[in-house]
């Protein structure tokens, strides 16, 4: 577990005062929007179970939500290891600022942070297939189809971040997850404790990573977001060989080596990988000024065998979701998006999931108009498909910021006798209702649906009174259960 080196933005994690502007009338929801500081104690939110993971600041253990059962992974940082240097702890502060922006199906989900006199807590989604370092060194190497797929989920995540300015600069495959114990290979990135945003000549500095996964511009100090590609080029050569591009028995031997940049694809390790895997490799590893970008990469036809297979049926019944759905009551949409990003069980959506990749046509981990309008072109006939793309967007895109999100796709195309089961109805009206008292309040909605700048006590009596213009200004479970079910 590192720290984050960052020159981008920093943030105090913190709830926010309430204010009482009237003049606040929109409200932007995404699934960062729910990750915030609690607080009331971890102990109360979690049990905790066995240690799995330990690092430089403290250990990542399992956990248990208490209201819903869902098994969880914390990252617990111990301030004692800390110690004064207050630098550090705003860096692991800057992680959780990071993975609040960070919406990928794979990238490592984050739930909750607590904080108290010994300890930070950052849970997140627990993947029980483990590091993908451990099925290296039991399979020594993959096939071509197997790496291709964890190659294309590695890329998607990637080009997803450098979209936003974020380099992770520590990718290697401890750091990424595999999400079940089966054979299926769906690959999930953790540990952003290095990660850090470009500044404004979209460089970043400082010596960080681990050395075989290490660019040779690293070593120099300055650097852009082309490091995490050379890194994916070293994960592809391991997945596919066996072996490190880059070997030697200490740090210095290795380092020598990445910065002469020298290593060979002629062994017999090769016999048997294609042409197109090894020009793939070659670009990878390369010298920075030609080196490809992590978006230009996931053109490669050597990725095309990855892609996933959904039935047509599958894919029209998503399209037609898509298509209907409507943003309604700003009220239920926030609590929809709440238990679509805070309850659901991702794994149990293996087509929805497979449907998004397959919609994100350039696999940048998010849906823009060009991808749906390709998409919808095969079902609708003439231009009607381009005016449909653009409504679904104008429909589906919550935060506005011109791309449909993996959250705001689930949320609009997923079964609504999943997502609004008995069981998430409960968890969601006891996860609001803090106090027990049967009853959600206007601060009760806000503290747990409102991003940090949206603490606006009229804003959300004017969205519960929208909601309910009969109420007393609150919810039982009978009127929650009416408003989610569309009957209000």
């Amino acid at each position: 577990m590192g720290c984050c080196g960052s020159s981008g933005p920093h943030k105090t994690i913190a709830a926010s005062p309430l204010t009482t502007s009237p003049h606040k009338k929109t409200m932007k929801v995404s699934a960062g929007t729910f990750i915030k500081t609690q607080l009331s104690p971890f102990s109360e939110a979690y049990m905790l179970g066995n240690r799995i993971g330990l690092g430089g600041f403290g250990e990542v253990r399992r956990c248990t939500h208490r209201i819903t059962g869902a098994l969880r992974a914390v990252k617990i940082y111990s301030k004692e290891l800390f110690g004064q240097n207050s630098t550090q702890q705003g860096k692991m502060i800057e992680e959780m600022e990071i993975l609040r922006t960070l919406d990928h199906p794979n990238i490592i989900r984050v739930y909750d942070f607590f904080e108290d006199s010994k300890n930070y807590y950052l849970v997140m989604e627990y993947c029980e297939g483990g590091e993908l370092f451990n099925k290296i060194e039991k399979m020594a190497k993959f096939s071509e189809d197997d790496a291709a797929l964890i190659m294309r989920q590695l890329l998607s995540v990637v080009a997803f971040c450098h979209s936003l300015k974020i380099v992770h600069r520590d990718l290697k495959p401890e750091n990424m997850m595999v999400e079940e114990r089966n054979r299926k290979l769906n690959i999930k990135i953790a540990d952003f404790g290095t990660a850090c945003y470009l500044d404004l000549n979209n460089e970043t500095t400082g010596v960080v990573g681990t050395t075989y996964y290490m660019a040779p511009e690293v070593f120099n100090g300055s650097y852009n977001e082309g490091c995490d590609v050379w890194s994916c080029g070293v994960i592809m050569y391991i997945l596919l060989t066996g072996s490190p591009p880059f070997g030697g028995k200490t740090d210095d031997e290795i380092m020598a080596k990445v910065k002469e940049g020298v290593y060979t694809t002629e062994s017999s390790a090769f016999r048997l990988i294609s042409p197109e895997a090894i020009d793939l490799i070659k670009k990878l590893i390369a010298p920075l000024s030609e080196r490809i970008s992590a978006s230009q990469s996931l053109s490669h036809p050597w990725l095309n065998r990855s892609r996933p297979k959904v039935e047509r049926p599958v894919l029209e019944a998503v399209i037609k979701n898509l298509r209907e759905f409507r943003s309604t009551l700003k009220l239920r949409d926030a609590l929809l998006t709440f238990i679509t990003s805070q309850l659901i069980n991702h794994r149990e959506l293996k087509d929805l999931r497979d449907a998004f990749v397959i919609l994100d046509k350039d696999g940048d981990g998010k849906i823009g108009k060009e991808d749906l309008f390709e998409q919808l072109s095969g079902f609708i006939p003439g231009d009607g498909a381009y005016t449909h793309a653009e409504e679904i967007l104008l429909n589906v895109d919550s935060n506005n910021d011109g791309f449909i999100e993996f959250t705001e796709y689930l949320r609009a195309t997923i079964d609504k006798k999943i997502l609004l089961s008995n069981a998430n109805l409960l968890a969601a009206f006891a996860i609001l209702d803090k106090n027990n008292t049967g009853k959600i309040s206007v601060a009760d909605f806000m503290n747990v649906l409102a991003d940090r700048e949206e603490y606006d006590l009229n804003l959300w009596t004017e969205l519960v009174r929208e909601a309910n213009p009969d109420g007393k200004g609150f919810f039982d479970m009978e009127e929650f259960t009416k408003l989610l079910m569309d009957k209000i």
